[in-house]
Formats: C-alpha cells, structure tokens, sequence
C-alpha cells in the first residue's frame, strides 16, 4: 500500500472464495523478494505522504488480523515491516501537526 505495490488475490481458507491480499503481495517479488527493498525503504519520501493514502493504511492497521503478535508469528521480516509501517504512520501524524509551523519558520 505505501509502497504502491497492488494486493494479490489469495483464496479465503473459511469461504473459499477469492479475496485481496497485502500479505501475498508482500511476499512477492516487488517487496520481500526484491534485493533492493532495504534501500527503498530508506528512500522512502514519508513527507510526500497523503492523507487518503493514511486511511487506506489506517484501515488496515484497525484490521484484527493485523498486530504485532500475529506478525511476528508470521515472520521475522513481517515483523519489521510491521515497526516500519507504524513508524511511517507516526510520522505522518507528527509531520502534519509541524509542518504549517516549519513551514512559517523557513519563510521567517
């Protein structure tokens, strides 16, 4: 989602029927397969950011299926992934709250 990396369809285990995953797209080639993922996430551009973006993270952190537990059963690289996320949530949330005052800042 941050990464503009589109869900996977992944069949359900309880209906059966098909449904989209972020997960399955994050074990994918674009993100936990690709050998520069640690670099993009350093260049991450977190100002760049929008709020219709934040909901749809948002939206999925609310998710009962998401939590740190349950990532970390998954595995190891679900878990940072999961610390990176909430880390770029929070700053997202920071950044929006001072930017209007760092902004009157470097006009001063």
């Amino acid at each position: 989602m941050l990464l503009n990396v589109p869900p996977s369809e992944k069949r359900s285990r309880k209906t059966g029927r098909p449904k989209l995953s972020y997960w399955k797209a994050a074990q994918g080639p674009e993100v936990l397969g690709n050998p520069r993922f640690s670099e993009i996430l350093v260049e991450f551009d977190r100002n760049k950011l929008t709020p219709e973006k934040m909901m749809e993270v948002e939206d999925v952190l609310q998710s009962s299926n998401y939590s740190y537990e349950k990532a970390r059963s998954a595995s190891v690289a679900a878990t940072g992934i999961f610390k990176w996320v909430n880390a770029t949530r929070d700053y997202f949330y920071v950044f929006k709250d001072i930017e209007p005052r760092r902004d009157a800042f470097m006009l001063s």
